[in-house]
């Protein structure tokens, strides 16, 4: 519990300080205002989510490169990658809400895009039921031990959105779990998440099923509908 604190005022303090520097005063109220939030969603909240499904065998599709001078993109598989980063003189995105080392540790892989050396899109994949926090905190069956894998915890910084890199790293992602021996991937989107259904949409996701969350405190709740009830996975199409 109180490594959890230390590690949520590291990042309190850092966020402080990279929206400053990127955003100035406005984008520092406007950090805050979602930060107070997304802290009342783990307290209270009722949420709806769709369930995708990827082949990840996506090597007859072109790849969607951005066209970004100085884009490359990173895989950081342990923390040993993270310090062999770092001493490579690229920034470790500390400051980003999705980045939290311990998911390297149970077997999370971070695909991190830098542009010119800064960091500006971070997504993860997950292998293992260990791992799986790293992409979302809803407990819907991805079988892993069969080939199926998930993925989550994207994360773009507002001055870098539009660019593509989404997309882009989802194919990276998919390419990865290929290779790895993954032949299917999952993730939840949020209804209403319009962002991440046109970042991942290229790449041919198919609608499982739909769940709601429900959390009140430490109590919380998941079900899932088929698809075909309650018209959820529609909307989200």
């Amino acid at each position: 519990m109180a490594s959890e604190k230390g590690h949520e005022m590291r990042f309190v303090k850092s966020r402080v300080e990279y929206l400053l520097r990127t955003e100035g005063v406005r984008g520092l109220l406007s950090g805050a205002v979602r930060y107070v939030g997304s802290m009342g969603r783990r307290v209270v909240s009722v949420e709806r989510f769709v369930i995708y499904q990827f082949e990840t065998d996506v090597g007859s599709l072109p790849v969607r490169c951005p066209g970004i001078a100085g884009l490359e993109v990173v895989v950081l598989e342990r923390n040993e990658d993270v310090e062999r980063l770092a001493r490579s003189g690229y920034p470790v995105p500390v400051y980003f809400p999705t980045f939290h080392r311990r998911w390297l540790d149970r077997g999370g892989v971070a695909f991190c895009a830098y542009i010119d050396r800064e960091p500006a899109h971070l997504a993860w994949a997950a292998f293992s039921k260990e791992a799986r926090g790293c992409c979302d905190y809803l407990p819907y069956q991805v079988d892993f031990e069969h080939g199926e894998a998930c993925w989550g915890g994207a994360y773009t910084p507002r001055r870098f959105r539009g660019l593509g890199l989404y997309t882009y790293v989802c194919g990276i992602r998919l390419k990865y779990m290929h290779e790895h021996g993954y032949s299917r991937c999952r993730d939840a989107v949020r209804v209403g998440n319009h962002a991440s259904l046109r970042g991942q949409g290229f790449w041919n996701p198919r609608p499982r099923l739909s769940g709601r969350f429900v959390r009140c405190f430490r109590w919380t709740r998941w079900h899932e509908y088929p698809c075909e009830l309650g018209g959820l996975c529609g909307q989200q199409r």
